[in-house]
Formats: C-alpha cells, structure tokens, sequence
C-alpha cells in the first residue's frame, strides 16, 4: 500500500500539487523510508522551505537500493539553490549508483544532470556536448519518456552559446512530443525565452504566459515569472513585470536561475529609469546568483550589459556554424567547434557526404547511391526513407534548414560552409555503397 501512496504523491508533485501532498505527508509520516523524505523533500522545496534539501541529503544517505534516484534529486535540489559544486559532486555519486545497479534510465538522467550543471557553472559548450551525448543515448534505444528533457537542455545550452536558431529547434522538437506537465512548462520557457533573444519577445511572450498558465505552484510557478518578466520588460510592459515579479521574488531564494533572471529584469527597469547604480548593483547580484541566465541576457539587453563591466557575456553566433563530415572509419560530424554523436544506419551522415560532394540532386539519385536494393524497393517506400535520412539529417544539425526536399530535388543549407575530409572519387564508385548501407554499427547516423 505505502508503494501505491507513494506513486499517487510522486504523481500530484508532477502535477504542481505540493500544498496537498505536503500535507499528506505530514500527516502519515513513514521516517524510516527515504522515499518519504525523498517527496517531502520536493514537496517542502517547491513550496520554498530550503530545509527540502536537508531532507533530501538524508533520503540519500539511508538508500540503498535505487540510492542513485536519491543522489539524482539531491543533485536537483542543490542545483536549484545554486550549489554547484554540490550539485556536481551528488550527480557523480547518482551515476556511479546508476552504472552499479545497471540502471540504464537513471544514468541517462544523471549525465543529463551534469549537464545543466555544466551549463549553470558558464561552461555552455560542454553542457551542449552532454546534451547531445544525452539525446544520442535516448535515440539509441534510451528512455523515450526523457527525450523532452533532454531536448530542453540542448536548448538552453544553444542559446547560452548563443546559437539561438539551433536553441529554437530543440524547443520545437521537445514541444512536438508527449511531454509530463513539468517537461512542458519548461519547454514553453525554453522556446519563449529563445524568441525573445532573438528580437521576438511579442511571440516569446505567448509561449511563456502559456508556461506560467502551467506551473502550478511555488517556485516553478515563481520561476516562469521570473522568465515572463524580461519580456515584459523588452515590450515596454514594465508594471506588469514588477508585478509579475513582486509575487515570484519571494520564492525565488531556493532557485538561483530564477533569482538571476529576476534581478536582470529588475536591474533593465532602473536602468530605463536612470537609476545605474541600482541598476548594476542588481546585475551583479544576478551574476553571484549564476552565471549562466545573466550571461545570455546580454543578448535581450545591450544596453544594460554595458554596465556588466569585463563579467562573461554572450554573443549571438552570425549564421550556421560550418560542418566537417569524416566518412571514413565509423563516420564522424563535426559543427563547428565540437563532435556530434552518432548513433543509427549511416544513412543520414551518409545523405550528407553525398549532397556535399554532388550538389542538390533529385531525390531518385540520392537514393540510389545511399540503398544497394533501390532498383527492387518500391518508390513510396524508398522517398519514405530518403524523408527519414533528411529528417535525421536535420536532427544531428538542430537546423529545420539542413536538408531541404523541395520539388523533389534535395539541397543542403545555404549559407552554412560544408566540407567533406579526403573525399576521393572511389568513394562514390563503391566505397560509398558498402559504408552507406551500414556494414558497420555503433555511432554511425
């Protein structure tokens, strides 16, 4: 029975129902269960009592079996107060759990966690590649139900990168899916967030009302207005985003990305007011809270950042960064600065070596050098694969734009500079078929 209990209270915390499982909890108190210090941990935090954290260490200290779940909410929970450090070192612990229990599910999670740790400690680049990393493992036969989340992440981490059309795609991809109501809200913010960095707030603003139309409660209500608010601020609407945050503030002390993304909105307001002193004692704290939202503010505000003296700042990347394909060995793609992971059949990377090399080509073409038996399969059935390489194709890119199939004819982005490692004629003439049609497995795409 107290297994069925549990799941019920674990459902209503998705759910933003904290107030009633915090007071279910308390009223059938079970001590000598971590996983009843494990909820009301989430349930005391949301509610913003930071004493959430001292139950959450003290569930991870008594588990043993799925102790790697208990270090993962502790890592959570001292990310959300802003304990990196902390954070990091309960996430290396949760995956060691993990990796021991053969937990497949729970190590995706954790390396998920590092992640974002990587992220909020200013270090956007590596949080991309274990991002990338964690959405090569769920396609790969991983957790279908994490996918949003790890979509997210990569989102966020583009756009503190400032690879802002890339961080737009993630966001897309993740809404697209079946998400639970905290992976949606998130989303929401995600893509809200990403369009009004882009010079868009008036759509960023749908999305990210529509986030705080699903928060629930507490601090994930509090730190949805904390994103709503700089929008507001960008399209004039300065009362409303005092008021917004006027009610989120207070319960903010528990989520440092928040009370970061807070203070710039505040610090924006009493600049715009010409109170600069204020205004840069409120981008400092914004930066102790963390690094990583008061770096890509930069983007929203420039102004404002100028007063952020020689702090870290983001830049907005100037068009697509340039891809390198390697199509020897077990196939490598490279966009810009870092490695993609590869994970599938070979077709996708394969498409592109091909579109490189050849140019844009009719669909029939491409096909017939990337499937050996494109002479037997019927031609439905073969431009329902070609749609699928395209389509991953796109995916390993984060670009809507990577590979189009217009009219029939296949095309690679304009504008981005692509380049295929010691490309040689043989590899058309028979190379190139024995490597596409996947002799070879593992991190071929």
């Amino acid at each position: 029975m107290e297994r069925v209990r549990f799941s019920r209270l674990r459902r209503a915390l998705h759910a933003g129902r904290y107030r009633r499982a915090l007071a279910e909890l308390l009223a059938r108190p079970d001590p000598d269960d971590p996983s009843w210090w494990r909820l009301l941990a989430w349930a005391r935090w949301h509610l913003g009592d930071p004493e959430g954290i001292r139950d959450a260490e003290r569930a991870a200290r008594m588990a043993r079996r799925g102790a790697g779940w208990a270090w993962q909410d502790l890592g959570a929970l001292r990310f959300r107060a802003g304990d990196w450090a902390g954070a990091e070192a309960a996430l290396r612990r949760a995956l060691d759990h993990q990796r021991a229990e053969g937990e497949r599910e729970g190590e995706v999670w954790a390396l998920h966690g590092l992640g974002v740790v990587a992220l909020h400690r200013g270090r956007p680049l590596e949080a991309v590649r274990r991002g990338e990393a964690a959405w090569a493992r769920v396609r790969s036969r991983g957790p279908a139900r994490f996918a949003g989340r790890a979509l997210v992440l990569l989102s966020s981490a583009h756009r503190a990168a400032g690879e802002l059309a890339e961080a737009r795609f993630r966001a897309g991809q993740a809404l697209r899916r079946r998400l639970d109501a905290d992976d949606r809200q998130v989303a929401l913010r995600a893509l809200g967030t990403g369009l009004r960095l882009s010079g868009r707030p008036a759509e960023g603003l749908l999305h990210l009302e529509a986030a705080v139309r699903e928060a629930g409660e507490g601090a994930r209500r509090a730190a949805a207005l904390a994103e709503l608010a700089p929008a507001l601020v960008a399209l004039g609407r300065e009362a409303e985003a005092l008021d917004a945050l006027a009610g989120a503030v207070p319960l903010l002390s528990a989520h440092a990305p928040g009370r970061a993304r807070a203070r710039v909105a505040l610090a924006e307001v009493a600049r715009r007011r010409g109170r600069e002193r204020e205004a840069a004692r409120l981008l400092a704290e914004a930066y102790a809270a963390g690094p990583y939202p008061a770096m890509e503010e930069a983007l929203g505000f420039p102004a404002l950042f100028a007063l952020a003296g020689d702090r870290p700042r983001t830049r907005a990347r100037r068009g697509p960064a340039p891809a390198t394909l390697d199509p020897a060995g077990r196939g490598r793609l490279l966009v810009g600065r870092r490695e993609v992971p590869l994970a599938g059949s070979g077709r996708a990377l394969a498409l592109l070596v091909f579109l490189t090399l050849e140019g844009p080509s009719p669909w029939e073409r491409a096909a017939e050098a990337l499937w050996e038996d494109a002479a037997r399969a019927g031609k439905r059935a073969l431009y329902r694969r070609v749609q699928a390489a395209a389509a991953r194709a796109r995916d390993l890119l984060a670009s809507g734009r990577a590979v189009a199939l217009e009219g029939g004819v296949l095309s690679l982005e304009p504008g981005r500079r692509w380049r295929v490692l010691e490309a040689r004629e043989s590899f058309l003439a028979g190379v190139w078929t024995e490597w596409a049609v996947g002799r070879r497995s593992g991190r071929n795409a």
